[in-house]
């Protein structure tokens, strides 16, 4: 039940609906301030409750590193030697075009009435789009039960990105609308609410160059960007993007590594008057 107060008096015992396991949320986390939003599409008032939850802490039971990017959603690689590529639903590319089609023809019109209906569009898109995210996200997370997840830190993702010039529009657009960070957030708060195992963020830099093998660093290691790796020095050969994952894993193994070294010897083992073996 909810009690609000109105121009009119206060109104009590609103009864409340929603999934069984919000519920239980709310019976369990500390409550924040309430929100209460309309939808003029469908003339119906939500309630958006905020809940903090106390989530119990657990040591991860493996890595696993996520890659995003454009020409798969996300490429997976885990320490217990799982490598998988995550393409979107073919629906989910329907439907997009569908709404990159429906916002042209809206916007060539110009009238209020477009304007408006292009406001619908855009809010049902982004409902669509958050759907599928948190799908993906969840069957990911599921799939690897206790996993520590090590992400890429977007912040510059704008920056770095891949330039689609002489490229089709098609691309380009794909490439400025695509929500990275969003699938991450997702990935993140679901991995900490279903098993208590904290995510990670790793600097990108050169993570689809670098071979994980010898550790050779080069552009050409990737032939024309393309999906395929084959390092110039070694020869080791891989999918780019399954690459990627491998060496945002690793970015973490190796810290974690360089941190036992700094219990055992005392010190850190970065400065240059570090203790050295041998």
């Amino acid at each position: 039940m909810a009690r609000f107060s109105t121009l009119q008096g206060r109104i009590k015992w609103i009864p409340m609906k929603g999934w069984s396991k919000h519920f239980e949320y709310l019976k369990s986390g500390k409550i924040g301030d309430p929100i209460l939003t309309y939808d003029k599409s469908s003339k119906t008032f939500f309630l958006l409750v905020p809940v903090t939850l106390e989530v119990q802490e657990h040591q991860p039971k493996e890595i696993l590193g996520v890659d995003v990017g454009e020409r798969h959603i996300a490429a997976a690689t885990s320490t217990k030697g799982t490598r998988y590529l995550i393409d979107l639903p073919e629906e989910f590319k329907q439907r997009k075009q569908h709404y990159q089609r429906l916002r042209s023809e809206l916007m060539s019109k110009g009238t209020r009435s477009a304007k408006r209906k292009l406001a619908r569009i855009s809010r049902r898109e982004k409902r669509f789009t958050e759907n599928v995210l948190h799908i993906i996200a969840k069957k990911l997370i599921t799939s690897h039960p206790g996993a520590r997840f090590v992400l890429e830190d977007l912040t510059q993702i704008r920056a770095n990105r891949i330039t689609y010039r002489g490229k089709d529009k098609e691309a380009r657009r794909q490439s400025e609308q695509w929500p990275f960070a969003s699938l991450q957030q997702k990935i993140e708060y679901k991995a900490k609410l279903y098993y208590g195992v904290q995510s990670e963020k790793v600097d990108p830099s050169y993570t689809s160059q670098t071979c994980p093998r010898c550790g050779h660093v080069s552009k050409e290691n990737r032939p024309d960007h393309g999906e395929r790796f084959v390092c110039q020095n070694c020869g080791y050969e891989e999918h780019a993007d399954i690459v990627g994952a491998i060496n945002i894993a690793l970015r973490v193994l190796v810290k974690d590594q360089q941190g036992n070294l700094e219990k055992l010897l005392g010190a850190d083992v970065s400065r240059p008057d570090a203790p050295r073996l041998g």
